[in-house]
């Protein structure tokens, strides 16, 4: 579909867009330089690999392990000054409410949840590579995509956690009749109360089949949407769960596991421990290299959840209207530069979802 092209500040306006540009340009340069630092570190680590591994004295599984969990904490620790200026960033355009102190247990809980993951998905490589040599990928790659099946559908349950229910008649029954017109089922709709942390407005769908869940933020339902608006965003969350976009995506990432697996596999010899340092590395350089299919591939699939949520509420200029106040609240750069949009976009900019409305109009006159 070619979408008409519409002018950025006509729609949203010259003072906003240009908040906006210069807003999300820091956040932009603060991640590459971020990435580019997490890089060396994998280097440095992997330079003393085969020192530390001998210094370390265990049996190979137990020893490779711990020069894992010894990389992402060195890497952390190399993210951690980047991650703290975004939030310094943030609070200076008033994006985000949290302090500089709730940063700390934030950070730290993201390093134990990354080390915790690490250690299991390790053990399982490792095991492998200790059993059938430099084909351990083929045995690695469907166990992992079953564990983030099993994750994908236990992920609700625990994102629920502290949400409380949808408590607005006009929204409930909104949600009802969006449900039997998209065929979205029934999933569990819940509201998070994140005013405390952020002043952005969001929503998102998690989980399938008996755990599908949609999470509001409560920042959407304090009075700066209508009604419109907020039922909108419903519509697209429900268009993921009618569309299976949680399964898709579970599968696309099993379909990108098993070349990324067999790089890492022929590039580094896991029999010997002292070559996880390089395989974390190569895995970090793929996942990068893969960072645009990725977000094309999301950026298709919320592109679809939109053109099912204009199907479903008929009201293209509830959209215009959404997209302008996401600007607002969240100063996300409504058309940001070509590389940008290609290499970490994953959803279409606000104009384009503003375009694509207007595109869906002009198909029914």
């Amino acid at each position: 579909m070619h979408l008409p092209k519409l002018d950025e500040r006509a729609v949203f306006g010259a003072m906003l867009v240009h908040r906006a540009e210069r807003y999300e340009r820091f956040l932009v340069w603060n991640w590459l330089a971020g990435t580019l630092a997490t890089l060396v570190a994998y280097v440095v680590v992997v330079r003393c690999a085969r020192s530390l591994a001998a210094r370390i004295g265990l049996r190979p599984v137990n020893t490779g392990i711990v020069l894992g969990m010894l990389t992402i904490t060195v890497v952390w620790a190399t993210s951690l000054p980047f991650a703290l200026a975004g939030v310094w960033w943030d609070r200076r355009h008033h994006t985000s409410r949290e302090s500089y102190g709730s940063q700390v247990p934030a950070q730290w809980g993201r390093l134990l949840a990354t080390a915790f993951m690490t250690l299991v998905l390790l053990g399982i490589v490792l095991l492998f590579a200790r059993r059938l040599g430099r084909r351990w990928w083929l045995a690695a790659a469907p166990t992992i995509a079953a564990i983030a099946l099993g994750l994908q559908f236990v992920q609700p349950f625990v994102a629920s956690i502290g949400t409380k229910p949808l408590r607005s008649p006009q929204v409930r029954a909104a949600v009802a009749r969006l449900e039997a017109t998209e065929h979205a089922g029934s999933p569990t709709v819940r509201v998070d109360d994140v005013s405390g942390q952020t002043r952005e407005a969001n929503a998102f769908a998690v989980g399938f089949g008996p755990s599908a869940h949609v999470v509001i933020w409560n920042t959407l339902l304090d009075g700066r949407f209508t009604f419109p608006q907020v039922r909108f965003v419903l519509a697209h969350e429900l268009g993921h769960l009618a569309h299976d976009h949680i399964l898709r995506g579970v599968a696309w990432f099993a379909l990108l596991l098993l070349p990324v697996l067999a790089v890492v596999a022929y590039t580094t010899d896991l029999r010997h421990s002292s070559a996880v340092p390089l395989a974390l590395l190569v895995l970090a350089l793929a996942e990068l290299a893969l960072l645009p299919v990725q977000n094309a591939i999301s950026r298709r699939i919320e592109t679809e959840a939109d053109w099912t949520a204009l199907n479903a509420t008929r009201d293209p200029a509830a959209v215009r209207g959404l997209f302008r106040g996401f600007v607002v609240t969240s100063l996300q750069d409504p058309s940001p530069p070509g590389w940008v949009h290609f290499l970490l976009d994953d959803h279409p900019s606000a104009l384009q979802r503003v375009e694509l409305a207007r595109a869906w109009r002009l198909r029914r006159r």
